[in-house]
């Protein structure tokens, strides 16, 4: 639910989370720079320094998206996890600001802890499990009617050296939607397999009313507020 795409979610997911601004005081009669200018390698934080600029898609073998809603009046969290969500990333080190992040849901693919047997306490119920209600339920997720959920990034901020924040556009149960995901980028590797292609990770969460979209079924026992969490990695691409 947001994603927020990752999500990315995520979501991705991306990378407001980049290297620290030069606070220190400037002389006069030096110019002030603009924060889209690029940061110097030197100024980058260690975690970002020999990172590649470039695009980069999401790897869906390492990559987890969760939406978690109080439950019993608030009794405890009930987590639910998407199980077909993509992203793609554009991620420049230097200018984090710039870079741009979308992100695409399936809601049909939900995975949830439901051990019991879904028919003998629902046996009104037109849906054969507990998944299929969550996502084809027009109460819930409704993906019969709207088959993706989306997030486009449309403004980045920086927070600290790896920290940040995404804004963008929310597309979700048929309504558009700005909303704001805090992102942390947990630095880069390479590994043999992507020979020189660098591997980059980020988390990333937001939170969103769910009755601001529409869904308001069994509220109160069933929480307002929708926490989405992000975790994964993204690959460079060739």
């Amino acid at each position: 639910m947001k994603l927020h795409i990752l999500l990315g979610s995520a979501a991705g997911l991306a990378l407001a989370a980049c290297g620290g601004a030069d606070t220190s005081p400037t002389s006069t009669t030096e110019a002030e720079t603009p924060p889209s200018v690029a940061d110097t390698p030197d100024s980058l934080h260690e975690k970002l320094r020999d990172v590649a600029a470039g695009d980069y898609s999401l790897d869906k073998n390492h990559a987890f998206l969760t939406f978690k809603v109080g439950h019993g009046g608030g009794l405890s969290q009930y987590r639910v996890n998407f199980t077909d969500f993509d992203a793609d990333l554009s991620f420049d080190p230097a200018v984090p600001e710039a870079a741009v992040l979308s992100v695409t849901i399936n809601p049909a693919a939900v995975q949830t802890n439901y051990p019991g047997n879904y028919k003998s306490s629902h046996q009104d119920s037109p849906y054969e499990s507990w998944n299929e209600d969550l996502s084809q339920n027009p109460q819930w997720l409704n993906a019969g009617e709207f088959s993706e959920i989306t997030f486009t990034s449309t403004e980045i901020t920086r927070t600290d050296d790896l920290t940040g924040q995404v804004t963008g556009d929310l597309g979700f149960l048929g309504q558009t939607k700005p909303v704001t995901l805090d992102v942390t980028y947990n630095g880069a590797t390479n590994v043999p397999w992507l020979g020189e292609r660098d591997l980059i990770g980020f988390n990333a969460s937001t939170t969103i009313t769910r009755s601001e979209w529409g869904m308001g079924a069994f509220l109160p026992l069933i929480g307002d507020e929708v926490t989405v969490e992000f975790s994964g990695e993204f690959v460079q691409d060739e």
